[in-house]
């Protein structure tokens, strides 16, 4: 029901597109979807916090993390960092569930425009919230990664096989990060008129700003969920239906559908993802989002972990040194897989072997993505 409607209006939408500001194309030409992004977010004190991180991790005061280092090939260079779950080097004997909250998010705007996940949407024919929980982000199936079977798992789960196969093969299906799903109470907020509006599509699109938002959570919403029970051995992932951030939403520069970040109340570190379901036909993808930043999330959950350079790729102009699984294949999705009654479009996520020019690649089938769409290491950038 969903695809069908979608595809009906994607026409109509487009066309309103080239007045709103979503691409830059002449007057009569053919108007492209536009592409979402992603914005890579920096926790304060990162490296300086990350000895007093471990312990914590250590003690099981936070989530669990393990620790790698490695010599790139590429540069001679030594570089460390911190992911979330167990190591898949101790010979892939490893299983670990982390605790994920997800949180719908209801958004009321200052013209009285309601965007809720809770709420069935009609351009989906259902919640946004309960076709999340029951997508591969928390439900398991049978996944082929390069024309490798590595397990029936959630999707970022078999992303992280996949990602470290040479060395998770060897035991089968011994190694897992998985998530466990805790669904928890609607969070209602109004937004203030200066901080976001919205485009009335017949399924509406809003906009936030971004720094406004992210404030809002570290300083109110998050610290109001300790008492129920959100804290720092989970992850809480905001879910919003059909809103996008901005830059600035003053100045525009819009199209921000993710991110994930980490800050440390009390000294103690907190990670969280914020991800939108666009519901309105402009980005489409449904769960790509979700994928996106999960995924970059449990490969760099402090947001502190270098590589070497790489970049002119996916939504990266110039160069980034950081380990973004999802930002070198922004827009590019893994092939569609239905669970229930809904057809789901994961992203295609970049591999470790990748951003550290190991080669051979230790993924599947020998690759550096986990559909294929890599097959070498980056370029030098720049």
């Amino acid at each position: 029901m969903k695809r069908a409607l979608v595809l009906f209006l994607i026409g109509f939408f487009l066309c309103l597109a080239a007045t709103l500001s979503w691409g830059q194309v002449p007057a009569g030409d053919a108007q492209p979807r536009p592409k979402p992004r992603f914005k890579v977010m920096h926790m304060k004190n990162g490296q300086a916090l990350i000895p007093a991180i471990r312990q914590q991790s250590s003690s099981g005061t936070i989530i669990p993390l393990w620790n790698y280092s490695l010599v790139s090939p590429f540069d001679k260079l030594s570089y460390s960092g911190q992911m979330v779950g167990r190591s898949p080097f101790y010979h892939g004997y490893r299983s670990t569930v982390i605790q994920s909250y997800l949180i719908p998010v209801k958004l009321t705007f200052s013209d009285g425009t309601v965007l809720d996940p809770t709420v069935s949407n009609s351009c989906l024919g259902a919640t946004t919230l309960s076709v999340v929980q029951n997508s591969p982000i928390f439900q398991t199936t049978d996944w082929i990664m390069n024309g490798v079977d590595v397990g029936t798992a959630q999707y970022i789960d078999a992303f992280q096989r996949a990602d470290f196969w040479s060395d998770v093969s060897v035991a089968g299906n011994s190694y897992h990060n998985s998530l466990a799903l805790n669904t928890e109470a609607r969070v209602s907020v109004s937004v203030p008129a200066a901080d976001g509006g919205v485009f009335p599509f017949i399924c509406n699109e809003g906009q936030i700003d971004i720094n406004w938002w992210d404030g809002l959570v570290e300083n109110t919403i998050l610290p109001s969920l300790v008492l129920k029970g959100v804290g720092p051995k989970g992850v809480p992932i905001f879910l919003f239906d059909s809103v996008e951030m901005c830059d600035t939403f003053s100045n525009g520069n819009c199209g921000i559908l993710g991110y994930h970040n980490a800050f440390t109340p009390g000294g103690v570190l907190q990670t969280y993802g914020v991800a939108d379901f666009d519901n309105s036909g402009l980005y489409g993808g449904d769960i790509s989002v979700l994928t996106h930043e999960v995924g970059e999330w449990m490969d760099d959950p402090l947001t502190t972990n270098p590589t070497p350079a790489w970049g002119n790729i996916g939504q990266v102009s110039g160069c980034q040194n950081n380990l973004e699984v999802g930002d070198p294949l922004t827009g590019t999705l893994f092939p569609a897989v239905t669970l229930g009654n809904f057809t789901y479009d994961p992203q295609e996520l970049v591999f470790f072997s990748w951003f550290f020019r190991q080669s051979p690649s230790i993924g599947s089938g020998g690759a550096f993505s986990n559909n294929g769409t890599f097959n070498t290491s980056p370029p030098s950038c720049p």
